[in-house]
């Protein structure tokens, strides 16, 4: 695969090498707040993910196996055997597919309110989202202004993250498309589940369905806490429990 150098900030200098991946948008210095309380405990390194932040965008539309290809050189780059990750939202999707890929490179896994499920939705929703589909076939097919109508489509029904994605569009489509279900029955690495109970992106019972897909996970469900409850005061509680989850593993 083609080299697409990292951008990059290692904090502290003992313990186990713990590698944290931001969600879609974000960059590393969402993260940098729970890396600086873990670095007291840990070798982190936070990575701008290609695309964002100050890592350049690959040169082609990546999925999650490519962006895990990636981290995985990051390790050889560095002589890493085996690390710890902390992931948040579609992070975590990237986490899930190195571990999966490279099991033996991946000691646990910390998730913070990770994508990479389809969501449950009503009768309602599915009927609106299949409406919304078919629609875009439709308009894909007239032969007068059809690019004005996509245009038109995508910026009315359009995500807001597939709206800022740029040139990442072709990947965001990639990556969201992807059910990392059977993958995540197969992960042998512990797993610890960081999920806000308020969270609307990936909502709490996408947690629960990853507790009972990963064989070695504990799910830990926060009230209150949307998202990205990792922020502010929240990366104090977050790194609270990667420090204990740290902690078993390494007696």
């Amino acid at each position: 695969m083609a080299q697409v150098e990292l951008n990059t900030l290692q904090l502290g200098n003992n313990g186990h090498p713990l590698i944290m991946l931001h969600g879609w948008g974000q960059n590393l210095q969402s993260l940098q707040p729970m890396g600086e309380l873990l670095a007291t405990h840990a070798n982190i390194h936070l990575i701008d993910l290609p695309g964002f932040g100050k890592s350049p965008p690959p040169p082609e539309d990546w999925d999650t196996a490519q962006y895990a290809d990636r981290i995985c050189q990051y390790l050889d780059e560095l002589g890493i055997e085996r690390a710890d990750l902390v992931a948040h939202s579609v992070g975590g999707r990237i986490s899930i597919r190195l571990a999966h890929k490279y099991p033996e490179r991946v000691r646990s896994m910390t998730l913070i309110n990770a994508a990479g499920l389809k969501r449950q939705r009503t009768f309602g929703q599915s009927l609106r989202s299949q409406w919304i589909a078919n629609m875009r076939n439709t308009l894909k097919l007239s032969p007068l202004y059809r690019d004005e109508l996509l245009t038109w489509h995508s910026q009315k029904y359009g995500s807001r993250d597939y709206l800022n994605a740029g040139a990442l569009k072709g990947t965001f489509i990639k990556v969201v498309n992807e059910d990392l279900t059977e993958l995540a029955k197969q992960i042998p690495a512990p797993v610890l589940l960081l999920w806000g109970e308020k969270d609307t992106e990936t909502p709490v019972e996408m947690g629960h369905r990853y507790h009972s897909l990963f064989p070695n996970s504990e799910l830990i469900t926060i009230p209150n806490r949307d998202h990205f409850m990792f922020q502010a005061e929240g990366s104090h509680l977050c790194s609270y429990y990667v420090e204990k989850f740290l902690a078993q593993l390494a007696s």
